[in-house]
């Protein structure tokens, strides 16, 4: 119950950052992926700068993978899968719990991101 609605919400925040931001690339399987995680690729813009602007407004998230935090190289697991070594530096993840994802996140979450990579694109 809780996983479903989960993987739910995160669904309908994928579609809303592809839908708002059009160099938005999910990466990994849009059906076969964790339900509460989503990473994305941003081109022409820095992950950490995103990153950098989702804090100010609010909004924790990380680059590259889980197991990598901290690191400022692009993610293994992308470079491995074909990706661009300057499209992987742009990445960014969202992973989400039960508490984290209220209904209203969704849209909230796709427009503070649009901001972002538009204030990084400048």
């Amino acid at each position: 119950a809780a996983s479903a609605r989960v993987g739910a919400a995160t669904r309908r925040v994928i579609a809303g950052i592809l839908a708002a931001v059009p160099q938005a690339v999910l990466t990994g399987d849009p059906e076969g992926r964790l339900p509460a995680t989503a990473s994305f690729t941003f081109a022409g813009v820095s992950g950490e700068a995103v990153l950098l602007e989702l804090e100010r407004r609010g909004v924790v998230s990380s680059s590259g993978s889980a197991c990598a935090a901290g690191s400022d190289d692009p993610s293994h697991v992308l470079l491995a899968c074909g990706v661009d070594p300057a499209v992987a530096q742009s990445a960014v993840r969202f992973t989400f719990g039960r508490e984290t994802l209220p209904d209203d996140l969704p849209p909230r979450l796709a427009a503070l991101v649009a901001e972002s990579v538009r204030a990084v694109a400048g």
